[in-house]
This record gives structure tokens, sequence and C-alpha cells, in this order.
């Protein structure tokens, strides 16, 4: 948990929609470039928790406010 300004865990976002495109990421870094890297990844997003699937989205630079239900 962060701080309260910088904590995202509290907040809706479609987590759905969130995992599907970052095991689409990890994929493409998969075939085009990482390898067995970006597998792996892809694979820890299918069971990761929301708080990480959020932590994973901002390592790979993903714009969170797309994710935020309204």
């Amino acid at each position: 948990m962060g701080w309260f300004w910088d904590d995202d865990s509290n907040k809706d976002y479609d987590y759905k929609r969130l995992r599907k495109d970052l095991e689409n990421e990890y994929a493409i870094q998969s075939a085009s470039f990482s390898g067995g890297f970006g597998f792996l990844e892809m694979m820890e997003v299918s069971d990761a928790s929301n708080e990480k699937l959020l932590k994973m989205a901002k390592k790979v630079g993903f714009n969170l406010n797309k994710y935020r239900k309204r």
C-alpha cells in the first residue's frame, strides 16, 4: 500500500479489460523482441491480483485513466 495520494488500489478500474490488454501487450512483446520473458509476464498477468495488475500496467506505461470506471 502506498501513500494516500499514490494509492490506486481503492479506485474503480475495469480490471477485466486491463488484464486482457496487459496479456495482449506481453504477447506482442514475446512475439516481437523479448521472447520468453514476455511470455512469462503474460502468464503472470492471468493470476495477478488487482493491485499487481495496476503495478504491471504502470511499469509498461499504460494510461490507467483509460481503465477507470465512470
